[in-house]
């Protein structure tokens, strides 16, 4: 085996191995909700709307979640919690066709730090 065939194998291999399918991914399981499994858009009121990518014309900025994800942030706050983060990305990142790199916002808005009245 010479050199150069050598080379082209591991090429191969490693195009098959890093072969990645972000619709994949994003639609691994069933069609969402329950008993599927994937990323979720959800809306300002906290409700799923659809898979992640499927957004309808007219929509605002998606907020997709994973199932994991959306089930932690309704444990601690229900779907005040979800709509809360849907509005927090939006505002922060308001345009839907934005281009360049993505812009990310926690899940989790910052605790507000309490001032203390000094005594004189």
């Amino acid at each position: 085996m010479t050199k150069q065939e050598l080379i082209q194998i591991i090429e191969e291999e490693i195009k098959i191995f890093l072969k990645e399918d972000l619709r994949a991914w994003f639609g691994k399981g069933k069609k969402g909700g329950s008993g599927g499994g994937g990323w979720d858009r959800y809306n300002t009121k906290g409700e799923r709307i659809g898979k992640c990518g499927d957004s309808k014309k007219g929509e605002g900025k998606p907020k997709c979640l994973s199932k994991a994800k959306a089930a932690s942030l309704r444990a601690s706050g229900g779907k005040k919690a979800i709509a809360n983060a849907v509005k927090r990305k939006r505002k922060k990142d308001p345009n839907k066709n934005r281009k360049g790199s993505p812009i990310n916002v926690s899940n989790r808005p910052k605790e507000k730090k309490t001032k203390r009245k000094s005594k004189k």
